[in-house]
């Protein structure tokens, strides 16, 4: 397993951002980081992703796909889901990815939260170890940190209106 842990102090409460991230456009945040393709849309989504065994299908601007189930939605501090049958370069490296959010009270304010955001992906086998390291250290973490960054960059205009 390679795990990378990011997290961005936001100007909302914690269920505020919640209320924000867990239904987003994920084309509004997954925008691509060099090699690393952009969700272009999400498909065959089974209800308003608020219910634990709620999927969906998302495709990628490299023309892959993957499928996502919603694991855990615990509102309004955590949600978890499970990424599986990638298609695509991440097919011969991955069995699947577990995605965590959690969104906490921070600095003693009602209106500041600590998102913070893991993504764990399981490795087909001991041979692609190495490589889904290198993809993870050098391309997989910038990526997150670029994600949580929009998710601010949305939530601050939010906040602003």
């Amino acid at each position: 397993m390679i795990s990378s842990v990011v997290s961005i102090q936001v100007s909302v409460s914690p269920s505020e951002a919640f209320r924000h991230v867990v239904p987003i456009d994920l084309t509004s945040i997954f925008r691509g980081y060099g090699l690393l393709p952009a969700v272009v849309r999400t498909e065959a989504q089974t209800g308003a992703w608020e219910a634990i065994g709620q999927t969906r299908i998302v495709h990628l601007s490299d023309g892959s796909h993957a499928q996502e189930l919603l694991t855990q939605y615990s509102q309004p501090n955590y949600f978890a889901y499970v990424v599986s049958n990638f298609s695509g370069i991440l097919g011969f490296l991955v069995t699947a990815a577990i995605g965590e959010w959690w969104f906490e009270n921070c600095d003693y304010s009602a209106n500041s939260t600590l998102i913070r955001w893991s993504y764990t992906f399981t490795s087909k086998s001991l041979f692609t170890v190495p490589i889904l390291w290198l993809v993870n250290k050098f391309l997989w973490s910038g990526y997150m940190r670029s994600v949580v960054s929009n998710v601010k960059e949305q939530l601050d205009a939010k906040a602003l209106k």
